[in-house]
């Protein structure tokens, strides 16, 4: 792999680092350049914090290259993109060659107080040592420049900056108008407690007036927390509450103040505010980045710069285009190829040729699922291994009974009993489970591990912490009954936690998400994706089933948790007084008992996976699991939901109930004979299911969880780009 730029950069930053990159691989892609990413973790943040959403979606559209962890890329220029990734604690896994290499320095190194945000007293051994470079320092400002020849590091400056740029194209400038009373100032920065000043300076800069309207996003709580009663004129809103650019067209100034102690870097939040053509009042310092774009004062002559903005429309509007021009002059996007050039080796010639060498086998992926009552876990896994497809070899080392079926989908799998079987208290099945996993994980030598489950066993995450070389990762479904500490406990094992979307998010009590900044959350996972289901006939015929007949899908569940007979007595009871109907009961391949129910039109079908064949029904009765709810919704398959409620279980009801309010399915409790009695005659009325169905098709663009999963880990564990998605 060759690059003009290769960027050694941590995608979880949440801020301007995150932007400015992002808009460099965008830059560098309109400029003719090829960039690929080595993804680092910075000791700035826990293991598992989540990957930043907007990054990702710039590296999707703009193809660069994520570097696979059995690759070594050469470029001509390497960034280390940030000053905390230059640091002992940071280990690159990927080795890599290149012409010249820099460290982009995007923070001082001391604030105000003298405090160091970085150890850098080693900067220059570490370049060289682990890099095989001598240390060459790109800071993204003047101020940073500064900083740096405070500290004693004037000899490895490079002439030039390597200065933030942005696309003016996604800050549509703001059309001018009079300003008036109350003027609309705002300001926005992630909530961190040194991006705001004291409350004495806040309230001095913002203040209490009938003049001014304040509307500020991303305010931190403990900020928040000093106030009695906050200012009538403060709207306070929370971090991305809303995209910036649409933020910043709602203002007509804006202003930045911060803590006494903190010095901007750059501002990246300013220049988004000057991409829109509004008037910035500023901290003095901070014309050495923004010159003459911004007006400067003191936090407590700030008033009376917003008076003055208002009393003076000509001087608001001067200011206004005054700030577009600057941005388009000196941080456009077209900048990048002179930014470039200027740390490219001007005598570049291209690189010795590698030699040829043997190519890499594919990484491994070792999935680890629980036993379960159903086939949830293991159903999740194989979605998204088939996502993955064959950018890694996937091995299966699961507790359930059914493994089975991954290895007649072509997987290699192991299975290992859970405790009960065994006949074995908590304590000696994980010692055996740990033994059993760490043998495994030496036999496979996997790069990643997935685990699938509600809490992961201590066997299992010793057995990973022990062998070293595995990236962690944690599926684990949402929508929890009740706080659960012992599992939210075993989160700071895992590089990454992912939680398989919910229609009924609104419902979710979150429990499973106190720290929203440790779990991804994606679209809902479907174990077959909707292009890939049968039609009618097809579906009718494969199952050898009538093709002219009404066919009720029955699917209750295991049953080993719950009592679902009432149901099953009052569909025989409407089948009895619908002649026209079939009930087809399809049960996993876990169920081995033979039919329990007997009736002329009942009829039971081992089928897995299951949602291939969903089109073949006309409606479903089904219990309200998390596969079974979201592959009938995305299949339009008109249901009556009947919650497992067991507490032990999700909260099902929650789900159904959500369902039903959105008018995508009805829902009866399994105590309720009437209400199943009565919605098993609403479901024989063609039209009301055309109802159904219609609704259900409206959930347009939410089924592709299993794909986002296997792009977070290409990003997450450095896994090579699926050879299928470039054809």
């Amino acid at each position: 792999m060759e690059f003009d730029v290769l960027y050694l950069a941590d995608l979880r930053f949440p801020g301007g680092t995150s932007t400015s990159l992002k808009y460099d691989l965008r830059a560098c892609k309109q400029a003719g350049l090829r960039a690929g990413i080595l993804p680092l973790r910075s000791p700035l943040f826990s293991r598992n914090r989540i990957l930043n959403a907007s990054v990702l979606a710039e590296i999707r559209s703009t193809g660069t290259i994520i570097v696979p962890q059995n690759e070594r890329p050469r470029a001509r220029v390497a960034l280390l993109y940030h000053p905390s990734l230059l640091d002992k604690r940071v280990h690159c896994r990927t080795r890599f060659d290149a012409q010249a290499c820099y460290l982009v320095v995007h923070q001082t190194i001391r604030n105000r107080d003298g405090q160091r945000a970085f150890p850098s007293d080693h900067w220059s051994t570490l370049l060289t040592d682990w890099y095989g470079h001598a240390l060459k320092l790109l800071p993204v400002s003047g101020i940073v420049r500064e900083d740096l020849a405070r500290n004693g590091l004037s000899h490895a400056l490079h002439a030039g900056n390597w200065e933030n740029l942005i696309d003016l194209a996604d800050y549509p400038q703001k059309q001018f108008r009079n300003p008036k009373s109350p003027l609309i100032i705002g300001r926005h920065s992630r909530p961190s407690t040194d991006k705001w000043p004291s409350l004495p300076v806040a309230t001095t800069c913002y203040p209490q007036s009938p003049d001014f309207a304040f509307r500020m996003m991303g305010v931190p709580q403990a900020f928040l927390d000093q106030f009695e009663d906050l200012p009538s004129n403060w709207q306070v809103l929370p971090f991305s509450k809303e995209p910036v650019s649409g933020f910043l067209q709602g203002l007509d100034i804006y202003s930045y103040f911060h803590s006494r102690a903190l010095v901007e870097a750059f501002g990246y939040g300013v220049l988004e505010a000057l991409a829109t053509g509004l008037p910035c009042v500023l901290p003095p310092y901070m014309e050495t980045s923004f010159s003459d774009a911004c007006l400067y004062a003191e936090p407590d002559e700030a008033p009376r710069v917003y008076e003055r903005l208002r009393s003076d429309p000509c001087l608001f509007e001067t200011t206004s285009r005054k700030a577009r021009g600057f941005v388009e002059e000196r941080f456009g996007l077209d900048q990048f190829r002179a930014k470039f050039d200027k740390v490219a080796d001007p005598s570049f010639t291209a690189l010795p040729a590698p030699k040829k060498r043997r190519a890499a086998p594919a990484p491994v992926i070792m999935t680890v699922t629980s036993n379960g009552v159903g086939l949830g876990h293991l159903s999740r896994q194989l979605a998204i291994a088939r996502a993955i497809g064959p950018r890694a070899n996937v091995v299966f080392f699961s507790l359930s009974e059914a493994i089975e079926i991954a290895r007649s989908m072509g997987y290699l799998a192991e299975f290992r009993p859970f405790r009960q079987r065994l006949e074995l208290d908590f304590e000696a099945w994980n010692s055996y489970f740990f033994q059993e996993m760490r043998e495994a994980l030496s036999h496979y030598k996997p790069c990643l591990t997935l685990f699938d489950g509600n809490l992961p066993y201590a066997g299992f995450v010793d057995a990973v912490e022990s062998y070293g070389q595995a990236t962690s990762v944690w599926i684990r479904r949402g929508l929890w009954r009740t706080p659960q500490p012992n599992s939210i406990s075993r989160e700071g094992f895992f590089d990454a936690i992912i939680e398989p979307g919910e229609l009924c998010a609104p419902l979710d009590e979150g429990h499973s998400r106190p720290n929203p900044n440790s779990v991804a959350r994606v679209d809902p996972v479907l174990m077959t994706p909707r292009d890939q289901l049968f039609d009618r006939t097809t579906a009718r015929r494969v199952l050898k089933l009538p093709e002219d007949a009404i066919l009720c899908l029955v699917q209750l569940g295991s049953e080993a948790n719950f009592d679902m007979s009432l149901p099953r007595a009052r569909l025989l009871e409407f089948l009895d007084r619908h002649p026209d109907v079939i009930a087809v009961d399809v049960r996993s391949p876990l169920h081995f008992e033979e039919q329990a129910d007997f009736h002329e039109r009942l009829v039971m079908r081992k089928v897995y996976p299951l949602g291939q064949y969903l089109r073949a029904f006309d409606f479903a009765v089904c219990a309200a699991g998390y596969n079974t709810f979201h592959e009938n919704i995305a299949a339009a398959l008109p249901s009556i939901f009947i919650p497992n409620s067991n507490p032990i279980m999700d909260v099902q009801e929650a789900r159904a109930e959500y369902g039903a309010r959105a008018g995508w399915n009805l829902t009866a409790s399994a105590e309720d004979p009437y209400a199943i009695g009565e919605q098993l005659v609403q479901m024989f009325d063609p039209d009301f299911r055309q109802s159904l169905t219609r609704s259900c098709l409206r959930k347009a663009g939410w089924w592709n969880g299993a794909s986002q999963i296997a792009e977070l880990l290409q990003a997450i564990a450095q896994l090579p780009a699926n050879p299928l998605e470039d054809r």
